[in-house]
């Protein structure tokens, strides 16, 4: 099966995300090598279209979607990565490119006093974002764009690593949502989908390093800025920027790496 090229992925591509992007939406498993896509408007009962086996390993390549274990067929949701991809797309006609790209605004899924509520949040100004917007003397951006898309893969699978321990607080998996056939989620998918980011999480920390590793869960996931890391670790002023790019750099090769040996497989 040839892959399919940039180009013709991106154009494919586009008429699918636009009915992905939508809440609740799901991809499942409708034959041998077709893929299909429901929405919430028809109750996920119908599909709203059908995708090919070639187009599909072009998400899955490009880690677009996640995997999600629910019983009793598995189903695929855009994930972060995905939903980045699209806004990409979206902003090329936008007067505003980066705003657009990066606006991720989201609703999550709390506890507050033993109630689950459902709050708004926006990410867009976490610490990768803003070394992504200054630009130095080169003129050039203080990291890359693969450098930031690393670092946010590596945030998204600790925030749902994290919330594994509170399956209510996963926002995938919203308290009395129900599937496609009228059955209540079972948190245990949730359970599976911590499981998964943890391995993912602990493979990618262990390829960067011990001298690299604490750097990138400090600002990538817990959000401290660069100052604030110099402080911690008695570093000299400026040398943060420095040690993150090269862990970073590292991320992205294991990232690359992840891909090449799925293509092989």
């Amino acid at each position: 099966m040839t892959v399919m090229s940039d180009q013709e992925f991106g154009r494919e591509a586009r008429r699918v995300l636009t009915r992905f992007v939508e809440p609740e939406s799901f991809v499942a498993q409708s034959g041998p090598g077709l893929f299909a896509l429901y929405v919430p408007e028809n109750n996920h009962e119908v599909p709203v279209l059908h995708i090919t086996e070639r187009l599909w390993l072009g998400f899955e390549r490009r880690d677009l979607v996640t995997r999600v274990s629910v019983r009793p067929r598995a189903i695929w949701r855009l994930s972060e990565i995905g939903r980045a991809f699209w806004r990409r797309m979206e902003s090329a006609d936008s007067p505003d490119p980066f705003r657009a790209q990066h606006q991720l605004a989201g609703t999550r899924i709390i506890m507050a006093d033993g109630k689950a509520l459902s709050v708004e949040v926006n990410d867009s100004e976490t610490p990768l974002i803003w070394l992504y917007r200054r630009k130095g003397r080169d003129g050039k951006t203080l990291i890359s764009e693969e450098q930031l898309e690393a670092g946010e893969r590596l945030r998204r699978d600790h925030r749902l690593a994290d919330l594994g321990a509170r399956v209510t607080t996963n926002w995938s998996f919203e308290l009395g949502v129900t599937i496609a056939g009228g059955r209540p989620r079972d948190p245990a998918d949730a359970t599976d989908m911590a499981l998964a980011a943890r391995e993912r999480l602990a493979a990618a920390l262990k390829f960067a390093g011990r001298g690299l590793s604490g750097v990138l869960l400090e600002i990538c996931c817990n959000q401290r800025g660069l100052e604030e890391i110099e402080k911690q670790f008695g570093w000299p002023q400026r040398s943060a920027k420095v040690v993150l790019q090269i862990a970073l750099d590292r991320l992205v090769e294991f990232y690359t790496e992840c891909g090449a040996m799925r293509q092989r497989a």
